[in-house]
């Protein structure tokens, strides 16, 4: 049942590192993948070592870990890896990002529509003016709206969300930083769903994201990466306390690092970013593509349901919507929960300014089968009745 999925002995090997299903059909990699024996492992043995050494001494021990991480993580954002800090998740990354970013209050800055409803909050605590850009029916960004924009005016910066959480939906990215480019002025990307799940060009001023989602690293590690030519600029504040009294640290993205930290976890992520490579970033992706449209062909054609994205869409997130208005989608991922199905509701906080309806999301890794989505779609007809 597999056959028309590419890269089969992919899928089985990704789900030999992990515990096994039994009879746990897990579909919520958006929200929070499955971490492998040997990530976990990893975690277990640095806290081990924290309990024998302390955690200063212990952290220390691996710092080369943590540069060959850096470097991986870094391969995948388009960057450097001595321009790649940790943190503790993206939104913290984010707020770190935003607090020491060369902007002054009243700013005005720019956003997709469709983007987070969290990030254009966390804009707007900052004390910046943000001002929303045009979207297609789908959410993602107008080229053509934002390249005439740019012709009348310049902001501060503009914030973008790189792959969308709520739908399958990868934004214009190479297109956007091309056409910011011109009028100097930086990108930054939330790349908590794109790193992973898309290949990402080089070109913006800045990133963040998790390690928790399609990396499948530990929860509790985010990271953030700033390009060469903005380093200067940053000026970093609290949390990241005595920022100057860390010695060898002459890069301020690294200076934006938390040190109070589960370093444990960063540990953990070295491991999935190393899983990761080793069976080739390309290869995962397009496997994680495949499963995305057959997911959206065969549970876009439950009764009731219907794909909110086009079959072919890009990744592997599959939202459907219910015929119904009155559906009770959180009644329905209850059901699904009782008989082993992991997904989650998309409420429309997460894109304030574009959805307009709650959407049920399943968000397959690799390891998902033809026949994994078959039973899926049994379990929803169960759950829709």
């Amino acid at each position: 049942m597999d056959e028309a999925l590419p890269y089969a002995e992919l899928g089985s090997g990704w789900a030999s590192l992990r515990v096994q299903k039994q009879k746990v059909w897990h579909m919520d990699t958006a929200a929070c993948g499955r971490t492998s024996h040997a990530v976990r492992a990893r975690v277990a043995e640095h806290l081990a070592q924290e309990a024998e050494e302390g955690g200063y001494v212990a952290e220390a021990s691996i710092a080369p870990v943590f540069t060959n991480a850096r470097a991986r993580l870094g391969a995948l954002l388009g960057f450097a890896a001595e321009d790649v800090a940790f943190t503790e998740s993206a939104s913290t990354a984010f707020v770190q990002l935003l607090a020491s970013w060369p902007v002054e209050k009243g700013d005005t800055v720019w956003a997709p529509r469709s983007d987070w409803g969290p990030s254009l909050a966390a804009l707007v605590d900052r004390g910046l003016r943000v001002e929303l850009l045009d979207v297609d029916s789908r959410g993602a960004l107008d080229i053509e709206a934002l390249e005439t924009r740019l012709r009348h005016g310049r902001p501060a910066l503009l914030h973008m969300t790189a792959a969308l959480s709520h739908r399958a939906v990868l934004q214009p990215i190479t297109e956007c930083l091309m056409a910011c480019s011109s009028r100097e002025v930086p990108v930054i990307l939330d790349v908590a769903q794109a790193a992973g799940q898309f290949a990402l060009p080089e070109g913006a001023a800045a990133v963040y994201g998790t390690g928790r989602k399609f990396l499948c690293g530990p929860r509790g590690v985010g990271y953030l990466a700033v390009s060469k030519a903005w380093q200067p600029g940053l000026h970093p504040r609290a949390p990241a306390l005595a920022v100057e009294a860390w010695p060898g640290e002459d890069r301020s993205v690294r200076r934006l690092e938390s040190r109070e930290a589960f370093v444990a976890g960063r540990a953990g992520l070295a491991v999935a970013l190393e899983e990761f490579h080793q069976r080739g970033p390309d290869r995962i992706r397009t496997r994680l593509d495949a499963i995305g449209r057959a997911g959206r062909r065969v549970l876009g054609n439950v009764p009731g349901w219907s794909a909110a994205d086009p079959v072919d869409a890009p990744g592997a997130i599959i939202s459907l919507q219910a015929d119904s208005a009155d559906a009770d989608l959180a009644a329905v991922r209850a059901d699904l929960l009782r008989q082993k199905v992991i997904c989650s509701v998309t409420g429309t906080e997460r894109a304030p300014h574009h959805m307009t309806r709650t959407l049920l999301r399943f968000s397959p890794h690799i390891d998902v089968t033809l026949d994994d989505l078959g039973y899926v779609a049994d379990c929803l007809k169960i759950a829709s009745r």
